[in-house]
């Protein structure tokens, strides 16, 4: 009975453990995710946040543009009442209200509505720059910790090394000056290696404290890379790419909302030169007179009522042509910057996947490389140990082998990076 009992307990306490293990396990493999890094920054970039407060601000434009003009309010009053018609003239009240040309305010409003897009288009290229420079960063930083670590598997290698040639020449068959000046050999190469070390860790604060700045957070703030580099994936074809940029490319789409707030201030300027018409009333205050002359049986010290019409006129058009000539003529101009700008962006893109094409190519060959420099350094020091090889050709192989691994973790990188880069001309944030 008692074994039962502290079967179950060894259970659960297990069972508890493992549900730990898995939450911590979960935990890690989101935080090591350049993904959750991302996150960090759109959340906290100080950049980011102050492009999302323009683009509010020019939402708030969008109302200013279509709102009527403040109603005018005059009042007069006179110390010495004039005699006048039916009464005495006290003072006068008139409140006066100017409307634009029927569609002048719709039009307003659509050009204020698409300098908005502007800056959410402005928005959504800030977003995705600052996403190319944290992923940028990122693989930079797994570059250099992929690096650190084969500098310090090398050395252990060259360690390893070291205590075989000690023991080779300690064998009576040895000679102790050989031995002295080979180890002696091996220590400068484990002293280069750990000069590289020394390097990479100096290199790798400094690149932690411009990415934690990139995501608002102290410069000390631990981050983690992952334990590998996986290459990315990249799954467009030229033909679809090109489509993307043009569809979604947020540059392009900040000239294209600019032309349309151009075509529409045009069609405001158009409307802006008919006339405005003021509506209003005017009430004037009459006390009574004595003056039978003026006095006006019924009437006398009654207030009167006047309706008042006003009309603007536009006579000086030179001024409404200019404007409406200008507002095409900045459309003409959007018109040929969106296409300078995808001949740009496309050239971009032609660019980048020429260079990632190679980066995969040069992939290759190092990962070939340092399988073949894994596999012979693996026989030259049985060689070295059974004496049919001397060591300059172990070191010289050790020194390949680190040489291929660090080519490979940076052409990784470069390929990584430039696939992000293209990313970010399709507007890809996934």
């Amino acid at each position: 009975m008692k074994m039962n009992k502290l079967n179950r307990y060894v259970v659960v306490a297990v069972l508890m453990w493992l549900s730990i293990f898995s939450k911590a396990s979960a935990q890690n493999t989101f935080t090591d995710s350049l993904s959750y890094y991302i996150q960090v920054a759109i959340e906290n970039n100080p950049g980011l946040k102050s492009q999302k407060y323009i683009h509010a601000a020019f939402l708030e434009k969008i109302p200013q543009a279509g709102a009527y003009q403040d109603p005018e309010l005059s009042m007069e009053a006179y110390t010495m009442p004039m005699e006048v018609v039916g009464g005495r003239s006290i003072g006068n009240i008139s409140l006066m209200q100017v409307f634009p040309w029927f569609g002048t305010r719709k039009a307003a409003r659509t050009e204020a509505t698409h300098m908005a897009n502007v800056q959410d288009k402005q928005y959504q290229e800030v977003l995705n720059s600052l996403i190319l420079q944290v992923s940028t960063k990122w693989y930079l930083l797994q570059k250099l910790s992929e690096q650190l670590k084969n500098n310090q598997e090398n050395k252990v290698l060259l360690e390893q090394l070291e205590q075989l040639a000690i023991r080779k020449f300690s064998a009576p068959s040895g000679g102790s000056e050989a031995s002295m000046s080979e180890t002696l050999r091996i220590q400068m190469g484990v002293a280069e290696i750990e000069n590289n070390i020394e390097s990479l860790h100096a290199q790798i604060e400094a690149e932690k404290a411009e990415f934690n700045a990139l995501l608002n957070r102290k410069a000390s703030e631990e981050v983690m890379v992952g334990k590998e580099i996986r290459k990315l994936n990249f799954l467009y074809s030229e033909k679809e790419a090109l489509r993307i940029i043009q569809m979604n490319n947020p540059v392009l789409g900040m000239i294209t909302e600019e032309g349309l707030a151009y075509k529409a201030k045009a069609e405001a300027d158009r409307k802006m030169s008919y006339p405005m018409i003021g509506i209003g009333v005017e009430y004037m205050v009459l006390g009574k007179t004595n003056n039978a002359m003026l006095a006006m049986d019924g009437m006398n010290g009654n207030d009167m009522v006047m309706p008042m019409v006003s009309l603007s006129l536009p006579l000086f058009r030179k001024k409404y042509n200019a404007q409406q000539n200008e507002s095409r003529l900045w459309r003409k101009s959007s018109e040929e910057s969106f296409k300078n700008t995808l001949n740009t962006l496309e050239s971009e893109f032609y660019s980048f996947k020429s260079q990632l094409d190679d980066a995969e190519r040069t992939i290759e060959l190092y990962e070939k490389q340092t399988t073949l420099a894994q596999t012979t350094y693996n026989l030259i020091v049985k060689e070295f140990i059974s004496g049919k090889s001397d060591l300059t050709n172990v070191i010289e192989v050790q020194r390949q082998l680190l040489d291929y691994q660090l080519k490979r973790a940076e052409a990784l990188t470069n390929y990584n990076t430039l696939v992000v880069s293209i990313k970010k001309l399709l507007a890809d944030n996934r």
